[in-house]
């Protein structure tokens, strides 16, 4: 249906993209009626772009097409760019989380380094990069918290919220994983778990069914964490002979009487032959 320009998106390939949750009033003077109409892309590149799906008309591109003109989609407004605060050069995202909920233009990020941060996208239109301080100290107010404790070069592989608890959030890198709870004052995770060894990390999620239940996917399988029973070591390991390259829980039904003796599925994709998968969870971790 359409098609990006490419001189007015990314510079790198697009590392995510999140729909805004339709309370945030992105277009002030086209409102989209508490529907769901904008999404935000970002890359390593360290631009957050913001798209508005209103514009992408079947019928305009039809004409278009039939004219000889070229469709060209455009971001809603300019792209931000994110430097980091020592000057060093681009802030890369690899991940985006929204609250579903919310009403503010602000949204959590795992960063191509590793850290997680805190964006305001309104704050102050971003100025690009230069040699003078000032111009750097613009643009960062767009970042308002960086917690940098796991910066280690390597980008965030998953930034997951808790279904039960919306102020723990949780970040996957290649070897661990993160607890983070963002309604206190702390620099540092609340948990870190132990390393993977044999294989790395790929993706993770927590339970929707059970607050202490995490999932965390690698290379060689399924690491199912179940912190009623112990912290310092999985509960469960599930072994595949393919790698685990990304996966999704099916969301439960909101009515519990419906969701009782309802199965489990999440599906997941396998990296050598890019096959979508289809797994019950057993009773015991739901």
């Amino acid at each position: 249906m359409a098609l990006s320009e490419i001189q007015e998106s990314h510079k790198n390939f697009v590392a995510d993209i999140q729909f805004i949750p339709n309370g945030v009033k992105v277009d002030r003077r086209n409102p989209t009626m508490g529907k769901t109409e904008h999404f935000v892309s970002v890359s390593e590149d360290g631009k957050v772009c913001i798209w508005d799906a209103r514009s992408v008309d079947k019928n305009e591109i039809k004409e278009r097409e039939k004219a000889g003109k070229k469709n060209s989609w455009r971001p809603f407004s300019p792209a931000i760019q994110l430097t980091r605060p020592d000057g060093s050069g681009d802030f890369g995202l690899s991940r985006i989380l929204f609250h579903p909920n919310q009403t503010t233009t602000t949204f959590y990020a795992g960063s191509d380094e590793g850290d997680l941060i805190l964006v305001d996208w309104t704050v102050q239109k971003a100025a690009k990069p230069g040699a003078h301080s000032e111009e750097h100290k613009q643009e960062n107010q767009l970042i308002k918290k960086i917690y940098d404790s796991e910066r280690n070069y390597r980008p965030v592989l998953a930034l997951e919220r808790s279904p039960f608890y919306e102020d723990m959030l949780m970040t996957v890198h290649d070897f661990h994983f993160c607890l983070w709870m963002t309604n206190k004052d702390y620099d540092t995770p609340i948990y870190r778990s132990a390393y993977t060894f044999g294989s790395y990390n790929t993706c993770g999620a927590f339970s929707p069914t059970r607050p202490g239940v995490i999932f965390i996917t690698k290379t060689s399988g399924i690491d199912i964490w179940d912190f009623a029973d112990q912290s310092n070591r999985p509960s469960t390991q599930l072994n595949f002979t393919s790698p685990t390259t990304y996966f999704k829980f099916q969301q439960p039904p909101a009515d519990p009487a419906v969701a009782k003796g309802r199965a489990q599925l999440m599906a997941y994709g396998d990296e050598n032959l890019g096959t979508l998968y289809l797994l019950e969870v057993h009773s015991n971790m739901r």
